[in-house]
Order: structure tokens, then C-alpha cells, then sequence
């Protein structure tokens, strides 16, 4: 009967590096099992490769801004997907998350406090988390000349209107029709008007649609109605927390005409009215805001382009000086002012003014802000 030899190998640990092995170089069976050992530990374990370890970075410890809304960028390095959060609402950072490398961009809005504020960006990848400080001054006592407002991803500009008096309607460089009179005197406390007309690209991100027949981000939204400017106001004021308007007719007027700093223009900026205007004689149809030459305060499409709806209600004037009036206290169509791209060029007159009824849209007609 054959029997089976079973030989072990085994390393035996001794002082001084030294080893003692028992070996056999005898050929041995194909039934016999060759087991080398060290302890309890095989010598020969299976390798795994070693997976490439996370990492997330940024390029910048802290980003700090004025009072008023502005953005900054910055960028995350990364092999892996990572997410980015703000604690702060005012301080929003986009895109939310990602993977690999991205350049991301922090907005924040206007800081109407006269103390300054923080918050805390934070990029995680896993476990791995990098933060940013993000700090804004306070505003300070005296306002701005310019507010630059910052809404679902639209910057727009305020302009500073100093309080004074004039005189409104029909002055003498006017010529003028009958609904233009009596010139009598206005006195008005200070107020922010739009640099520019209300945009498509404003509109679309307060309303989710864009009425207008004319296509453009840039061109001024129309075909809107008084009831739906109003719409949009109150949702652009509850989205941002300011007390947005439409102008009054009378400071409409004075803006147009350029307020404190005035020249005595029969157009919004120029006695010439194809430097200011879009009008019947030189378009087709609306264009991108900002494109004629701005007035003396630095707005620009006062005349032409859109006509411009008015807070107040349509009525003769009376020839008594005024405080910041309103307009009649009832009636059935509210103002417009300012002329539009298919208006004759005399309407785009800073003291001509008409009226529509308040549902009413067309192509010609959009509007500009008053806080």
C-alpha cells in the first residue's frame, strides 16, 4: 500500500535574521501538497491596486464685496463630483454641484443695511469640505448715486434723481398741444428711476414668458398692459424686497428732462431727436436698449423706442404749483409717455403725453421702474 508523505515547509523566526528552513529536493508525488508558511500568515497574499484617493480645492479663502449686488468667480479643482452651499440668502453661488474641475460664480445682492454681513460658502467632495468667507460692507448713510439691482440672474441699474422743482408741460421750446397745458410748477422729493427700459431678459426672469413681438434679451420687453406691469412689480418686489413702481407722470417728466441738470431739450437728451430716438422716421420696429445717446442724467430712450406707462391716471392739468402729485384720484386709462418706435418724431417730445385704458398692450408700449 503507497503511502502519502505530506512535507511542510516552514520558516522559523530566530535571533539575528537568521532562518532555518527544512527543504527537500526529493521529487515527490502528484498527490503530495507543498504548504510554505509563517505563522499563521500565507507569504504570498493577492495584491489589490490601491484607488486614486478625493480631492477637492479652491482658488480663493474669502471674496468680499461693497454694499452694492455684485458677483465674483472662482474655481474647484477635483476628481469627483462634488456640491457647493451658501448659509446666507442674500449670498447665492451657481452652478450647485458638479464634478471635476469648474469655474463657479458668487452673486450677492444689494446690502441695504449700514452694517456689514458674512456668510460661509462650502465645497464638499464626499468628506472632504472647503470653505470661502464671503463678507459685505454696509451701505452707508448718504445714498448712492446709482443702484445696480441683481434679480433671478439679471443686473439693472437705478439712477439717482435729485428732488427739485419745474416746470412741467407745455414750456416754451415744447411747442405743445392743448392736453399739454397749462406749464405750471412741480416740486419733487427724491426718487431712483430706471437707467433703462424694462428688458425682455428682465421680464422672462421675473414672469417665466416674454410677451413681446419684437425678440431680443436686450430689446425693452412690449406688449404689456398697465395690469400686467403692475403683475410684474409685485413680484419683482417680493423677490427682492425693494418697493418697486412705475414713475409718476411728473417724474417721469423731470427725468426726462433731465432733472437738476437739465439743458432745456425738446428730446430726452438733444434737440436733434434722431441722436436720443428710435422713432416712425429711422426703424421698423423696437432695438436693444441703451444704443441712442443717453440725457443728462444718464438715462437712456427717454424718447422713443417704447412708450412708457405712468403710474397715473389720465386728466387735464391745472395751472396751481404741485408737490409730488399723482394724478386724479379716478378715471378709466392711465398715461403713457414718451413716444415709440412707430410714433411721429414731435410725440417723442419730453412734455407730450396720451393715454391707453389699462388692459391695453401693443408692440410700441413697455415701461421703466421709479423706487
Amino acid at each position: 500500500m503507497t503511502k502519502k508523505y505530506l512535507i511542510q515547509l516552514l520558516i522559523l523566526a530566530i535571533p539575528a535574521t537568521m532562518m532555518l528552513v527544512t527543504s527537500c529536493q526529493k521529487e515527490l508525488p502528484d498527490d503530495i501538497k507543498v504548504v510554505v508558511s509563517q505563522g499563521e500568515e500565507n507569504v504570498t497574499p493577492t495584491s489589490t491596486p490601491t484607488p486614486e484617493e478625493k480631492y477637492v480645492s479652491v482658488t480663493v479663502a474669502s471674496l468680499s464685496f461693497s454694499n452694492q449686488a455684485g458677483s465674483e468667480s472662482f474655481s474647484v479643482t477635483s476628481n469627483t463630483s462634488w456640491s457647493v452651499t451658501s448659509n446666507q440668502t442674500w449670498c447665492k453661488v451657481s452652478p450647485s454641484s458638479g464634478s471635476n474641475n469648474a469655474t463657479l460664480t458668487v452673486n450677492v445682492s444689494e446690502n441695504t443695511s449700514t452694517s456689514s454681513r458674512n456668510a460661509t460658502i462650502t465645497v464638499k467632495a464626499g468628506d472632504i469640505m472647503r470653505t470661502i468667507s464671503v463678507s459685505q460692507d454696509g451701505a452707508k448713510n448718504e445714498e448712492p448715486s446709482v443702484r445696480q439691482i441683481y434679480a433671478n440672474g439679471v443686473y439693472f441699474k437705478m439712477i439717482r434723481v435729485e428732488g427739485g422743482s419745474f416746470t412741467m408741460g407745455a414750456t416754451s421750446e415744447q411747442g405743445a398741444y392743448d392736453w399739454e397745458r397749462p406749464a405750471h410748477n412741480v416740486t419733487l422729493s427724491t426718487y431712483y428711476i430706471g437707467e433703462m427700459e424694462v428688458t425682455q431678459a428682465l421680464w422672462q426672469a421675473i414672469m417665466g414668458s416674454n410677451p413681446s413681438r419684437f425678440s431680443g434679451s436686450q430689446k425693452p420687453v412690449e406688449q404689456v398692459s398697465w395690469s400686467d406691469c403692475r403683475t410684474f412689480i409685485t413680484r419683482l418686489n417680493n423677490l427682492t424686497g425693494y418697493t418697486f413702481r412705475l414713475p409718476t407722470e411728473a417724474e417721469w417728466e423731470y427725468a426726462a428732462r433731465g432733472g437738476s441738470k437739465s439743458y432745456g431739450y425738446n428730446y430726452a437728451g438733444s434737440n436733434t431727436v434722431n441722436n436720443v430716438a428710435w422713432h416712425r422716421d429711422n426703424s421698423s420696429g423696437t432695438h436693444n436698449v441703451g444704443q441712442k445717446s443717453s440725457n443728462e442724467l444718464g438715462l437712456y430712450d427717454m424718447s422713443g423706442n417704447v412708450w412708457e406707462w405712468c403710474q397715473d391716471r389720465w386728466g387735464y392739468y391745472s395751472s396751481g404749483s404741485q408737490k409730488n402729485p399723482t394724478g386724479p384720484s379716478s378715471g378709466d386709462y392711465r398715461v403713457r409717455r414718451g413716444g415709440g418706435w412707430s410714433s411721429e418724431s414731435w410725440d417723442c417730445r419730453v412734455s407730450y403725453r396720451y393715454y391707453y385704458s389699462p388692459s391695453d398692450y401693443y408692440d410700441s408700449i413697455g415701461f421703466r421702474l421709479a423706487l
